[in-house]
């Protein structure tokens, strides 16, 4: 397949539709591989060149033309798509735009993250995030691990997200990827300057239990590194006690959910 005439073929087609953003989401495409067929490092399957070739309105041997060939027929022919603001896009494509990138690339890596997830249980669940950048946009996975059994929750829950720089703050906002309602936010104080080590913050959601109930606990990220190991960072996760030297008192402090006499707010910990 020649990729790179389909790479420009799919780009002259995008053209016509109100975003990429908004051409994935009509068409069910997941957003990085179309990225990829963009860019021509990747090839679609036979499966998804039709569904892409259906949604256009093309033929898939049209599609494989030549870029000149295939230019002078979407000239004459051009796709009829739905040109319905994508309000969702656009508003998420404001804050990404309006990122600064240098500021974004510090925050590429690996971090542990600290959380206390019941008042009345003494322990703080580690958990392990990347950030990676991809399409001048902050890509997060995070996973997050459990022992068996608890609150009926699997081994294992993965979410993936985005994140943004904004001034002081880096907001994440995940889900998992077949829970739709698994939304969170977590907003921590960034680190503009000098080296990125711990960042506080508050994370809000609905509980991953079947109580499905809204929360919102204070945070904490510890910088890992870009170049880790990553078997090794995901067996120091799970369940510790809030004693545990694995913990430490900074982290134990910034994870505190209690509420002080005179507090107005529920704020993150610095």
């Amino acid at each position: 397949m020649a990729s790179s005439d389909l790479g420009s073929n799919l780009r002259l087609l995008c053209s016509y539709g109100q975003s990429i953003s908004a051409i994935c989401r009509q068409a069910k495409i997941n957003r990085h591989q179309l990225q990829r067929y963009l860019n021509g490092t990747s090839s679609p399957s036979l499966h998804t060149l039709r569904r892409l070739c259906d949604f256009f309105g093309v033929e898939e041997h049209e599609i494989l033309l030549p870029q000149p060939a295939f230019s002078a027929l979407i000239k004459v022919r051009p796709p009829q798509l739905a040109r319905s603001r994508d309000r969702i896009s656009e508003y998420m494509a404001g804050f990404i735009d309006a990122q600064d990138m240098k500021l974004a690339a510090r925050y590429v890596g690996y971090y542990h993250g600290y959380f206390q997830t019941n008042r009345q249980v003494p322990e703080v669940q580690r958990l392990l995030i990347r950030i990676t950048m991809e399409d001048n946009c902050l890509v997060t996975k995070t996973m997050e691990f459990y022992r068996s059994g608890t609150a009926g929750l699997p081994r294992v829950l993965k979410y993936e997200g985005i994140a943004y720089p904004s001034r002081s703050t880096l907001t994440m906002i995940e889900r998992r990827p077949k829970e739709l309602t698994s939304t969170f936010f977590t907003i921590l104080y960034g680190a503009s300057e000098g080296e990125l080590t711990y960042m506080s913050g508050l994370v809000m959601g609905v509980a991953p239990d079947t109580s499905r109930d809204i929360y919102a606990l204070r945070t904490c990220w510890r910088y890992l590194g870009t170049d880790i190991d990553v078997r090794a960072a995901i067996r120091a996760c799970g369940q510790f006690p809030r004693d545990s030297e694995e913990i430490g008192k900074y982290v134990l402090y910034c994870t505190t959910n209690e509420l002080k006499v005179g507090d107005e707010f529920f704020t993150p910990h610095l």
